[in-house]
């Protein structure tokens, strides 16, 4: 890895967001360490000039705050690099619910489109989400890529032992009701169609219609991120799913799940979407479905009577993401597109 000195990076943002250590965290850390940058993240209300004058970049993460773009315009007028870094598209959230009304407000609306067109360089986790900014918004410097998987987390756990004739699927992470209706209609009848041969489990949430089914089983979520992902990697499920909404919002999402799924080993079902497109070829390392609760349900049977095809999903799924997710690719990417030019 090559070096450029001692490269001074400030962060302004949350540094509690799992986003943030998945997306700029582990890869900084892994840099640090190896002498290629120092960084340090302050909130929008934490920030003084002097840090600002310190910096060689300066990273916006997720802010829509005025206060926040003033210290982007102080940035540029000193000669700093600005980055500003989304993981989603805050103006395609429904203005309907709560967080929808919060980015929707027009000052932050209008504070987002001026980061997005003003910022030197623009990083998000998508093609999907950056194609479309760069159609809608036109920002100097776009950059993509997902976030990493820190392995050493998992590094040495033991799996939960298999239950021998059951096959497991499972659900880790918030609330999807919407992506979930034709999911729901398919499980009913693969749990009607292999009874006790099958078992589901659920982290976070489970649809109401199937929490009270004797082969259903809930855990509350673990926000806690190294929690999250070491019970992953424990839970040892057959098949992992992974649902999601046909809309511009999660379009531009990234693709956690396949991430997240193909490193703890799961070979997973994905919902037709540009977020697990781009990384899942179907039959291969996933499987690919459309939102019809048909198509879920052949999927799951597939899965369940094909278990070679869940071992070579899951041994090419891990590849994948030992190749592309790790946080040494992330930081090389970090290195290579961001910190250096």
């Amino acid at each position: 890895m090559g070096r450029r000195g001692d490269i001074n990076v400030f962060i302004i943002g949350s540094e509690k967001i799992a986003s943030y250590k998945i997306g700029i965290q582990q890869p900084l850390r892994y840099l640090e360490k190896n002498g290629v940058c120092r960084f340090d993240i302050k909130s929008d209300e934490e920030v003084d000039k002097s840090r600002l004058a310190e910096a060689d970049i300066v990273i916006f993460f997720r802010t829509v705050q005025p206060e926040a773009y003033k210290y982007l315009e102080m940035a540029r007028e000193m000669g700093k690099k600005t980055v500003y870094v989304i993981d989603d598209h805050f103006i395609a959230m429904s203005p309907a619910s709560d967080i929808g009304r919060y980015y929707h407000d027009s000052t932050r609306r209008k504070t987002y489109v001026k980061f997005l067109k003003n910022a030197q360089t623009v990083k998000v986790a998508s093609r999907f989400f950056a194609n479309h900014l760069d159609t809608h918004f036109k920002p100097n410097k776009l950059v993509y890529f997902p976030g990493s998987v820190d392995f050493s987390i998992i590094s040495g756990l033991r799996k939960n032992r298999k239950n021998e004739g059951k096959v497991v699927l499972g659900y880790e992470g918030g609330r999807k009701p919407v992506a979930f209706e034709p999911v729901i209609e398919a499980l009913g009848e693969v749990l009607g169609k292999y009874g006790d041969q099958v078992r589901v489990e659920f982290c976070g949430y489970a649809p109401e219609e199937l929490k009270d089914r004797a082969q259903v089983h809930t855990e509350p979520y673990d926000e806690n991120y190294k929690n999250f992902l070491k019970r992953l990697y424990r839970s040892n499920w057959d098949i992992g799913l992974a649902p999601l909404e046909r809309t511009l919002l999660h379009d531009c999402k990234s693709n956690n799940k396949f991430r997240e799924y193909s490193a703890c080993g799961i070979p997973g079902i994905y919902t037709s979407s540009p977020a697990y497109e781009e990384w899942v070829q179907n039959n291969h390392n996933g499987l690919i479905v459309s939102g019809t609760s048909e198509e879920w349900y052949k999927a799951i049977v597939q899965m369940i009577e094909q278990p070679e095809l869940r071992q070579s999903i899951k041994d090419r799924a891990e590849q994948t993401a030992w190749e592309h997710f790790s946080v040494e690719a992330c930081a090389e990417r970090w290195r290579t597109q961001i910190l250096m030019p």
